[in-house]
C-alpha cells in the first residue's frame, strides 16, 4: 500500500555548488545555450544572405559591433571547454570489453585528433573559398 504522502526529499536551488564536480557539470551543460544562440544568429545570416547584398552586409555589420565579437569569443570558449571536457568524460563511459583493449590516454588523443583534422578541414575549406 502506498502512503498518501511519500517522502519528497527537500534540494536546494543551489544543490550543484555544493560540489566541483557538479558545478563542472552545470557550466559544461549551460555551455549549449551559447551553441543555440550562436546557431540562430548564423541562420538568421543565411536568411539575409538570401534576401538582399544591403541585408547582408547590415548582417555583417552587426557582426562586427565589440557586443557581438564578445559573444562569439565567450561561444568559443565555453564550446572548448564542452568538448575538453566531453573528451576527458568519454573513456569513462565506453563499454567494458573497449575499456579493457584500449587505454583512456589513447581514446583522449584519438579524439583530440580527429578535432584537430576536422577543424583543418574545414579551416582549408574555408580559406579556399
Amino acid at each position: 500500500m502506498m502512503s498518501r504522502r511519500p517522502y519528497v526529499r527537500p534540494m536546494k536551488r543551489t544543490w550543484f555548488m555544493d560540489h566541483p564536480y557538479y558545478r563542472n557539470y552545470m557550466v559544461r551543460e549551460a555551455s549549449c545555450v551559447f551553441d543555440a544562440l550562436y546557431a540562430v544568429n548564423l541562420f538568421w545570416g543565411i536568411l539575409q544572405l538570401g534576401k538582399s547584398e544591403e541585408a547582408w552586409s547590415s548582417w555583417l555589420s552587426f557582426q562586427a559591433n565589440p557586443l557581438m565579437i564578445l559573444f562569439t569569443v565567450v561561444t568559443l570558449g565555453m564550446t572548448l571547454y564542452h568538448a575538453v571536457t566531453y573528451f576527458d568524460m568519454t573513456p569513462r563511459v565506453l563499454p567494458q570489453f573497449i575499456r579493457k583493449k584500449v587505454a583512456d590516454n589513447v581514446v583522449n588523443k584519438l579524439m583530440y585528433a580527429g578535432l584537430a583534422g576536422i577543424s583543418a578541414v574545414i579551416l582549408a575549406a574555408a580559406v579556399m573559398v
